[in-house]
């Protein structure tokens, strides 16, 4: 078989029109490039773990006197 009868696609003769993200990121100012989200409703770690076990403890009230 002769190599040179296989059909090759010819490269774009432009360039790409497409963001293909290819910049470099700067990290010298990354704090101030990206927004920082913090939800205003988010309990606390510690809210968290007090409703978890209470939730616990309730439910096996509930199991044992029930």
């Amino acid at each position: 078989m002769d190599p040179t009868s296989f059909t090759t696609e010819k490269p774009p003769l432009s360039s790409t029109p497409l963001d293909l993200g290819t910049e470099r990121l700067n990290c010298e100012n990354l704090d101030s490039m990206t927004e920082r989200w913090e939800d205003p409703n988010k309990p606390a770690f510690v809210t968290v773990l007090l409703r978890f076990f209470g939730n616990i403890f309730v439910d096996c009230f509930r199991a044992i006197f029930e």
